[in-house]
């Protein structure tokens, strides 16, 4: 058909409308039948092929561009060709569907890299596992088929394969997208260097973001901004027989000088190929032409692949000062000399060993940098450790040893992101924990030197509490410093109140030596003072109800557990979840009610996250932030939370973008559908809100294909004329060197106490500038799991600061919209601190009343003929006491068949129905009596108190 239409539209070019030309189609163009399409479908075909270039519409007459009026195609060549230069001028040039080139180019890569054909179905699985692409009923929307007519992948009865100009397209798709070029530009000049200006740079990031986030429709007004900015106006808007891209004077000058570069480094070291220099700044490839010999060349070309280099670290350095010692002019803080005369002298905790609570911001790393200096001092032939979680923290610890204390290059080294320096080498290592622990590399480079001085410093220490990562602490070490903001599970805890994890910190690398708050920063003028701000917001009926519901299950689930497994639980360590984490992977049976719990508690935390108030008072507040001209940072827990400040929910549920596309949800969808107009006027405010020049966001999560705009986000942060708000996930609240910022917005949290402080420490003012107040709004839905945190902790006299509480009050008939309230002591929640269940007094209880006490302890079963048993290892053992009998017979009919009688800690009988908890009465035998089948030798306890301990 393509040939044919193609052949109208040149006999009729530039004389008919659009109606005019379909209805010449469907007289010329007949099914195989003979019969006429409809009129729809040949606007639909129209409309594909003018996306695609094969046509165009000028003023409401269809007509062609010039090189499809050169092309015949009824050649299948020349009808490829036409189809390339089609997607080039359509796509890339007038920005029709320049996402469109990111799937053309993904797809084929996963055909080519395939180890055998495959299907539409297989694409887009593979597309799904390697870049995350979501699919709603568009599919892959035609992607391979095009692929096909372009050659560059080949249809076989197995699937797809190669074509014959796989390769050609390889770099073809490179050549044309547009932002990718502009990706690799910045990469290889810089994210703080011109060309491009901030505008253009701005727009690139917006693009970014709302492409990422699933967003359809406004990427094409960014797109157009960073086109015009990159590709010359006769490129552009040019209709000729080969559209080409040529690029402004800006980008091409500084290529071309790029280029003369390569080749004079290529002549003056013939055993550098230029190949080898692709996507070397200009600053390096000039070091690079100064280099004195071949082997200088390739060791400055080496140094400058991603990663830290030992280039780096001797740039770091400096020969004028004494190694081992801080500047003549810097001296420590009155806490960090404090900090270390206690960590080797203090009478009360072990000298040497101990963990530092330091909050963050007050200079925790200087502190330990001046203990090293020390303990070097004091043990000359000792080596030292410090393990840090992240590549960035690794590379923040290098350059603090070499800026701040001066260490000499050759003594340090470093594990991880490609490096495995030993300490057979090198005086100090700094390492990330993953590294270190891999086969126990760290434990090997300690064992082969020749000292038993070995200093272990943890930085984030909480982060090694697990299976894997707490090896590290177990490696051979004589000393040992724990640094955070946040070491322990709680805040200020007793020794009762001390988890697992806490315990197995403490014994492996000390007790807390040294504590400073927040309140303490902010005295001794080390960070700003700050305030927190509450946000609390109601559910809409509808969310509420389905909360209810969900709080309903999970009771349910907490009685079944109870009654089942209560007398297990004291006897597992961890919290409430990972004890039932532990039964449910010890037992060899399905347990429902646990299954239940973790459903319904995911279930219930994503509906209180979700909640739809939650965009209008971010919303609020990051107007309010901008017009002050102040910096924003808003947290969330997962990407998809991010995306929803970026994209609207509509845009993302049905629509496509970039090779990703909308998923549906449609238990979400009809409970917001509910809302339908205030929900969408309410995203319809964001999206405007994201589109205007003075919002400039960056994003930082853990989820890009190019981990660089996490980088670039940084610095452009820190550009205190670039961006104003950042948009983070988990991965930013610790590890991270983060520009301090005005204002902190939780928008989502998890609950956790330890995130909540070092979220906190996030947005603190400190060093030159702690003065400046910082803000920070929590929001929270009233009435929900989101008020546990305050009943954990007693923040205000925890971290000390100002508290403010608000409420989001909506306008009358509205659920979402509505407006900031006054501050008020009042609005705090209501909430009181956990308190163990009390027993109550059953002298007035009878037989099948309600029972308000624990419902955990030992239990007996009631089988499905009404018969009471103990469940062991060795089968059922029946139990024959009278009154034992009495309690199984009234629970059968309670229940109408089998169940449960707990004894609790006051030797409380209780079962548990559909209405809760009910008494049975007290233990009144002094020990359990068996059927005959299981008397003798068997091991069946004799008593009562034998049965309890059997267990």
């Amino acid at each position: 058909m393509v040939p044919k239409l193609v052949a109208l539209a040149k006999e009729y070019d530039a004389e008919l409308s659009i109606d005019e030309f379909t209805e010449i189609c469907r007289q010329e163009l007949k099914k195989p039948d003979g019969g006429q399409y409809s009129k729809q479908y040949f606007s639909r075909i129209l409309s594909t092929y003018e996306t695609l270039g094969v046509v165009r519409e000028d003023d409401d007459v269809i007509t062609l561009w010039e090189f499809a009026r050169q092309l015949d195609p009824s050649d299948a060549d020349e009808y490829a060709t036409m189809l390339w230069r089609g997607i080039k001028q359509s796509w890339v040039l007038s920005a029709n569907f320049p996402e469109g080139i990111e799937g053309l180019r993904r797809t084929q890569y996963v055909v080519t890299h395939a180890d055998e054909p495959l299907t539409t179905e297989a694409i887009r699985e593979q597309l799904t596992q390697q870049f995350g692409y979501e699919y709603n009923d568009s599919g892959i929307r035609g992607y391979p088929e095009l692929l096909t007519q372009l050659k560059a992948l080949k249809k076989t009865d197995g699937g797809y394969v190669a074509g014959p100009r796989a390769s050609t397209f390889e770099g073809r798709w490179r050549d044309v997208d547009i932002f990718h070029r502009l990706e690799r530009w910045i990469h290889h000049q810089g994210p703080t260097v011109e060309p491009p200006d901030d505008k253009v740079k701005r727009a690139l990031m917006k693009y970014y973001m709302y492409r990422e986030s699933g967003g359809l429709g406004k990427h094409k007004h960014f797109y157009k901004q960073f086109l015009e900015d990159y590709v010359r106006e006769t490129s552009r808007e040019s209709d000729v027989a080969n559209p080409q891209i040529h690029l402004t004077d800006k980008y091409q000058d500084p290529e071309k000088a790029r280029e003369e570069l390569r080749k004079q480094v290529t002549s003056k070291f013939p055993d550098i190929n230029g190949r080898e220099l692709a996507g070397l700044y200009a600053e390096t490839l000039k070091d690079i032409l100064a280099a004195d010999s071949a082997p200088e060349a390739r060791e400055i070309k080496s140094s400058s692949s991603p990663g830290i280099s030992r280039r780096d670290v001797q740039n770091w350095a400096n020969s004028d000062r004494d190694a081992y010692n801080f500047d003549d002019e810097f001296e420590l803080y009155d806490w960090q000399q404090g900090a270390i005369k206690a960590w080797f002298d203090d009478d009360s905790t072990p000298s040497e060993r101990g963990i530092a609570q330091v909050v963050t911001g007050a200079g925790k790393t200087v502190m330990a940098l001046g203990a090293v200096r020390e303990w070097l001092q004091r043990h000359p032939d000792g080596v030292v450790t410090v393990v840090v979680p992240t590549k960035v923290l690794m590379r923040q610890w290098l350059e603090e040893f070499v800026t701040k204390l001066n260490v000499p290059p050759s003594d340090i080294g470093w594990v991880g992101d490609g490096h495995k320096d030993t300490h057979t080498d090198h005086r100090i290592l700094v390492t990330i924990v993953n590294s270190a622990v891999k086969d126990d590399f760290l434990k090997q480079s300690i064992e082969a030197t020749d000292t038993e001085n070995h200093l272990l410093v943890a930085d984030e220490c909480h982060r090694y509490t697990g299976d894997v990562h707490s090896k590290v602490l177990n490696y051979p070490n004589s000393s040992s410093l724990g640094l955070s903001a946040t070491p322990l599970s709680t805040v200020d805890p007793t020794d009762e109140e001390l988890t697992e994890d806490d315990k197995r910190l403490i014994q492996n690398l000390g007790p807390l030596f040294y504590d400073l708050s927040y309140e303490e920063g902010v005295e001794r003028g080390l960070i700003s003072e700050f305030t927190i701000r509450y946000v609390g917001f109601d559910l809409s009926p509808a969310s509420r109800h389905t909360y209810e519901q969900f709080s309903k299950k999970v009771s349910s689930a907490v009685q079944d557990i109870e009654a089942r497994y209560g007398h297990r639980l004291p006897e597992l360590n961890g919290t409430y979840p990972q004890k039932l984490q532990t039964i449910r992977q010890n037992s060899d049976r399905p347990t429902p009610a646990i299954a239940d719990f973790f459903e319904y508690t995911k279930r219930r935390r994503e509906l209180v996250a979700e909640a739809l108030p939650r965009q209008a008072i971010t919303l609020e507040l990051l107007k309010r932030t901008i017009k002050k001209e102040n910096k924003a940072i808003v947290f969330q827990e997962r990407i998809k939370q991010l995306e929803e400040m970026v994209a609207s929910h509509d845009s993302r549920m049905a629509k496509t973008q970039t090779g990703k596309y909308g998923s549906k949800d449609p238990a979400k969808v009809e409970l917001y559908e509910q809302y339908e107009e205030e929900r969408a006027q309410v995203n319809g405010d964001l999206e405007d809100f994201f589109v205007r020049g003075q919002y400039a966001p960056v994003m930082y999560h853990s989820g890009h294909q190019n981990p660089e705009w996490n980088d670039w986000g940084i610095d452009w942060f820190r550009d205190d004329g670039f961006a104003n708000v950042m948009l983070s996930v988990q991965a930013l609240k610790e590890g991270v060197d983060v520009p301090s910022a005005d204002v902190g917005i939780i928008r989502v949290s998890s609950g956790n106490v330890r995130e909540r402080i070092q979220t906190l420490g996030r947005i603190l003012r400190t060093g030159h500038d702690p003065k400046a107040p910082s803000t920070l709004y929590v929001l929270y839905a009233r009435d929900t799991v989101d008020e546990n945190i305050f009943r954990d902790v007693d923040w205000e006299s925890a971290i000390g600061g100002n508290h403010e509480y608000y409420t989001w009050d909506t306008e009358e008939g509205h659920v979402i919209k509505g407006e900031l309230s006054e501050p008020s002591p009042d609005k705090k929640p209501e909430v009181t601190a956990y308190q163990p269940i009390q027993i109550p007094d059953v002298e007035d209880l009878a037989r099948g009343d309600t029972y308000e006490g624990p419902r955990r302890g030992r239990s007996i079963s009631v089988d499905s003929q009404g018969r009471p048993f103990k469940d062991t290892a060795d089968g059922r053992k029946y139990i024959t006491n009278t009154e034992i009998q009495d309690l199984a017979d009234y629970v059968f009919d309670l229940r109408n068949g089998g169940g449960r009688i707990i004894i609790n800690e006051a030797d409380h009988l209780v079962t548990v129905t559909e209405n809760g908890p009910v008494f049975l009465g007290e233990l009144e035998v002094e020990k359990f009596d068996y059927a005959e089948e299981h008397t003798g030798t068997d091991g069946v306890p004799e008593s009562f108190e034998d049965f309890v301990g059997s267990e």
